[in-house]
């Protein structure tokens, strides 16, 4: 494992990032020189076969003269972004540090590929609107948080443990009951104040990358395209929330002697534990990284939700959070992650990775409606037999919002399970994205997996792109995915017109219904503020819809 033994070596790093070979006739490195010759956007794309099975092969030659403006815009934007890191790292703790440089090394990586138009995962991402983001961060003046700021974000059990960063480190007075839990069986709180017994499990699972590991493996094409942004996340973030759940020895008992007697799956019968984590913007313009890493022992059950804030308004597309979540599910243990993004206005990243041991089962919910721009990638290993994944996501879009939903599932061992829904509601000028690919290789036999995409399209001006894919190599499982695109259902809404309802107001409570079905299944941990605002949401579609007619549009 690398280690970075002082600033003078961070540096020498960023150095060899940016001073590769031009891209004249080379397969996709991740940086070049920051003083080529700027050219023209046209770029011709030839596989490594011929022009007819471009889309299959799995390195792209990019013959140009040099580098587009927008290439040398992201080059500059992630150079500016490792100085900082590199000015920052004198003040890191060890376990940060360590982070940092794993990040910088992986950034040096011939497999990891800036953000570009030219890469199947960014084609429906506005990457100007992103790099319009400054790449540092800006403290401006601002008025310190206060707890009742936070109120609406806090859940109603005051017993469970709240971890609250602001502008990207987790400020101990306005967290709740960190550290250990009374019995000792799991701990909450900032890795930098990690125990020893908590650091030995955790430190090496912040510091893993295993979205760039991954992208190492596989085609381009069908991978997530976040190794760049989740490097530099390792590298620049300044902190990480820890969530650690130990073992839980006899509940694990208690579900393999269930399973050996039942087909189905058992869910683990230990005592849920239950963490939030708010990550607050106060202070910070530009570009910000959140860290979250999640370990879930054997036989243990946990939720955790992460709800992010900003409490100062900002010019659009003025700050950006690059965040990661980095999840491990043991045998036999349950864990439900729960992602709602809050900063309007503003751009998010989020890539979250999970993996289940035998008998786990990771449930994850995403919650997008409030950024300009938002991109949110799951990505998830079913790594053993009789694990379950089970996915809901939501996204509302309305004005000219783009917001992108991924997620990437691996059956790598046999008789598992997935579940995944997804729910767009698009109006106005909103672009929606759901990509999700499903990968069952020979070893996942008798694999069960389910996928369904359903959108609402309300404009004649929004847009949904709905891409669920298969990839099967096992001749045993069972395996259905599926996408709908469409408006309102007529029949519904008479229906509840002829129960006396006015048709606006059917329309809202179908909308309602319609994503609320998802948002039920989040156990009660989203916050006050965030079902508030979603409210507001709904209520804004259908006051803009009154008074519109179109193709889609049924008032």
């Amino acid at each position: 494992m690398r280690r970075l033994a002082a600033p003078l070596i961070l540096a020498a790093h960023t150095n060899a990032l940016l001073a590769g070979p031009p891209l004249k006739q080379q397969t996709r490195p991740c940086f070049a020189p920051a003083t080529a010759p700027a050219v023209d956007d046209e770029t011709d794309f030839v596989s490594a076969d011929d022009l007819e099975r471009e889309a299959f092969a799995e390195e792209v030659v990019v013959r140009s003269k040099g580098p587009t403006a927008a290439e040398l815009r992201a080059r500059a934007w992630f150079e500016a972004a490792l100085q900082e890191a590199e000015a920052d790292y004198p003040t890191r703790a060890p376990p940060v540090a360590l982070a940092s440089s794993e990040g910088v090394a992986a950034l040096e990586r011939p497999s990891v590929v800036l953000p570009s138009k030219k890469q199947e995962p960014w084609r429906f991402t506005r990457l100007d609107d992103l790099w319009r983001c400054a790449p540092t961060r800006e403290l401006a003046d601002a008025a310190p948080l206060a707890p009742s700021d936070l109120e609406p974000w806090l859940p109603a059990d005051d017993d469970e443990p709240v971890a609250v960063l602001v502008d990207g480190v987790v400020d101990a007075a306005l967290s709740k009951n960190l550290g250990f839990s009374s019995d000792r069986k799991s701990w909450v709180g900032s890795i930098r104040d990690a125990p020893p017994d908590v650091l030995k499990v955790m430190g090496p699972l912040h510091a893993s990358l295993p979205e760039v590991v991954k992208e190492e493996s596989i085609p381009q094409r069908v991978s997530l395209g976040g190794g760049a942004l989740c490097g530099l996340n390792a590298a620049c973030a300044p902190d990480a929330v820890v969530v650690w759940v130990a073992d839980d020895a006899d509940a694990l008992a208690v579900a393999d002697a269930a399973r050996a007697n039942a087909p189905d799956r058992v869910e683990s019968e230990a005592a849920c534990v239950r963490a939030h984590v708010v990550h607050a913007r106060r202070r910070a313009k530009g570009a910000q990284h959140a860290r979250t890493v999640i370990s879930t022992g054997a036989g243990a059950n946990a939720a955790v939700r992460e709800s992010f804030v900003g409490f100062t308004k900002l010019d659009r597309f003025s700050a950006l959070t690059n965040a990661r979540t980095t999840c491990s599910v043991g045998a036999g243990a349950t864990l439900t992650h729960v992602l709602d993004g809050n900063e309007a206005e503003q751009a998010h990243i989020h890539h979250a990775t999970a993996v289940c041991a035998r008998d786990g089962a990771f449930q994850s919910r995403t919650l997008s409606d409030a950024g300009a721009l938002s991109r949110v990638c799951v990505d998830c290993d079913v790594a053993g037999a009789g694990a379950f994944f089970d996915f809901s996501g939501v996204q509302l879009g309305g004005s000219d919002q783009n917001l992108d939903l991924r997620t990437a599932l691996t059956h790598s061992s046999p008789d598992a399970d997935s579940a995944q829904d997804i729910r767009n509601v698009a109006a106005e000028n909103a672009r929606l994205v759901f990509k999700g690919r499903i990968d069952v290789p020979q070893l996942g036999q008798r694999t069960n997996a389910d996928q369904l995409c359903r959108s609402l399209v309300l404009d004649d001006g929004a847009a949904v792109d709905a891409m669920p894919s298969l990839e099967i190599v096992a001749d045993d499982v069972k395996c259905t995915h599926g996408a709908t695109v469409a408006d309102l259902d007529e029949e519904s809404i008479f229906y509840l017109e002829s129960r006396g309802l006015a048709r606006a107001d059917a329309r809202a409570l179908l909308i309602k219904a319609f994503c609320f079905e998802l948002v039920q299944k989040t156990d009660d941990m989203l916050p006050r503020g965030t079902l508030d605002r979603l409210d507001a949401k709904l209520l804004e579609f259908e006051e803009r819809q009154k008074n519109r007619r179109g193709r889609y549009s049924s008032i």
